[in-house]
């Protein structure tokens, strides 16, 4: 089977190639920019854009299945539009490109963001209803993505849906958000953190699920892939077993934080930079969904999670191997 990925270079995609190469798929990616991921696998490289039509029937062309992974996250509102395009505007380009290259099998990554999170301390799997159009800019983003690549499930192409929480572990290049959070905690240069959390998941189990997603799973089916609420001092703790280093930040209550938004605010916008928090990264944190069912993946996709300790030991050392911590 020939299998092409979008957002290759990004973290979750830059653990999906090894699973890719692991079962011997053929592979071509497509790649905006930055792609030391790629260096030295055996992948056809594509580069250009989600939103060009004639890039995409490049990398479709001669493929049997495809993973989407492109996406852009943001916490931030959506100033430029940049949000919606991409991962909307993206994804329907995208889709109606693959249908028309005869694409059999799609696995589209959506967001848990897709998702009401309240109530958060009762059940969320996949029969929890969708965010409305109050939400950020963000996760309406995905709720609509996700909407569209179902939208094209049926007979000639099947679709399924995959929605992961807070993404976490090695492979993490650029890095992402959450892999800053490891290396600012590390080097101290977080000296606090706010007495929040978020479900994290292990990139690798997410990349196996995913690529299991291309002969398992129902079409037309979403699946979310999560681990185990923990604090972010709980994260911290288990940087400093991995490290060995003593690593003990501050945590603020949420409405420190609610209070300082005017202050960062301002500073960011002097520095002309993002600002150190938001609203939308403060709502993430403290109201974010504790209790993520995971059951109909395990049984459909053999999702499998592994301890939290055992993810952040593996990215403090791959952080650390690759010249992130000095």
């Amino acid at each position: 089977m020939k299998v092409a990925i979008t957002g290759a270079a990004g973290h979750l995609g830059s653990a999906i190639l090894p699973e890719l190469i692991k079962r011997n798929y053929s592979i071509k990616a497509l790649v905006k920019d930055d792609a030391r991921s790629l260096e030295n696998l055996p992948v056809e490289i594509i580069e250009g854009d989600l939103l060009d039509p004639g890039t995409l029937h490049t990398l479709l062309s001669g493929c049997d299945a495809l993973i989407h992974c492109a996406a852009l996250i943001s916490v931030n509102g959506d100033p430029h539009g940049m949000v919606h395009s991409t991962n909307v505007e993206g994804t329907k380009i995208l889709m109606e490109t693959a249908k028309q290259c005869g694409i059999k099998r799609v696995v589209h990554t959506s967001s848990i963001h897709a998702y009401n999170q309240h109530p958060t301390q009762q059940l969320l799997d996949e029969n929890r209803e969708l965010v409305n159009e109050k939400a950020f800019a963000y996760d309406r983003s995905k709720k609509a993505g996700q909407q569209i690549a179902l939208s094209f499930n049926g007979t000639a192409m099947e679709v399924l849906v995959v929605n992961p929480t807070s993404i976490i572990g090695p492979y993490d290049y650029k890095p992402s958000k959450v892999g800053k959070v490891i290396i600012d905690l590390y080097t101290g240069r977080l000296p606090f953190v706010f007495d929040g959390g978020f479900d994290f998941c292990d990139v690798r189990d997410l990349a196996n699920a995913i690529v299991n997603g291309l002969t398992m799973g129902m079409p037309g089916q979403n699946y979310l892939l999560g681990g185990q609420w923990h604090s972010l001092q709980q994260l911290a703790a288990l940087l400093a077993t991995a490290s060995g280093k003593k690593i003990r930040p501050f945590a603020f209550p949420a409405f420190v934080g609610r209070a300082g938004l005017p202050f960062v605010k301002s500073i960011a916008y002097i520095k002309k930079k993002e600002p150190l928090y938001t609203i939308e990264a403060l709502d993430t944190i403290f109201t974010g969904n504790r209790c993520i069912s995971c059951n109909k993946a395990m049984e459909q996709l053999a999702y499998t999670t592994r301890p939290l300790q055992q993810t952040v030991s593996d990215a403090f050392h791959w952080f650390k191997n690759n010249g992130y911590l000095v």
